[in-house]
């Protein structure tokens, strides 16, 4: 449990804020959209969600049988789904690979669904939404300062580094 607390309540909304404001250091004109107009907080959050995922995939075991995607699913078989991959599914989302702070709606699968949907969801999108226009506000230059390092992790997303300048 205290695995799980730390993983799914820190890590991930640590992530998010990390790879969100670098979302936002690429992409200059949504970075700027976004101090424009802080207002808009809530849909960047849910838009860097989709674009820059915490979690890249998760595991799931059938129950039943079925058929997905054109292929048998047995019951007790281990399937996994590709939630980064979903969230840019281009039947689902026009333009997914470009960032849209203001994207509405969006259908993201960053927190999964149904009943295994995150139970810390909430916190996180709170968390987002009250530091990025924080950030922004209170640096006003700020920009990329060196090469990011990502964390070499195969399941979180996440950053070891992010150089900046202020």
């Amino acid at each position: 449990m205290c695995n799980l607390l730390l993983v799914a309540g820190h890590e991930t909304t640590v992530n998010l804020i990390g790879g969100g404001t670098l979302a936002l250091l690429r992409n200059r004109d949504q970075l700027e959209r976004l101090r424009r107009e802080p207002a808009l907080a809530r849909t960047a959050v849910e838009e860097l969600l989709r674009y820059s995922p915490p979690v890249q995939w998760t595991g799931r075991v059938a129950t039943v049988a079925m058929e997905l995607g054109g292929r048998r699913i047995a019951p007790r078989q281990s399937v996994v789904g590709i939630l980064a991959a979903a969230n840019r599914d281009p039947e689902v989302f026009a333009e997914p690979d470009r960032l849209d702070i203001g994207r509405d709606p969006n259908p993201h699968l960053a927190f999964g669904r149904g009943i295994h949907f995150c139970l810390g969801a909430p916190l996180a999108k709170l968390e987002a939404q009250i530091a990025l226009p924080m950030l922004l506000k209170r640096f006003p230059d700020l920009r990329l300062a060196g090469e990011p390092e990502p964390r070499p992790t195969w399941n979180l997303r996440g950053l070891a580094r992010l150089p900046v300048a202020l």
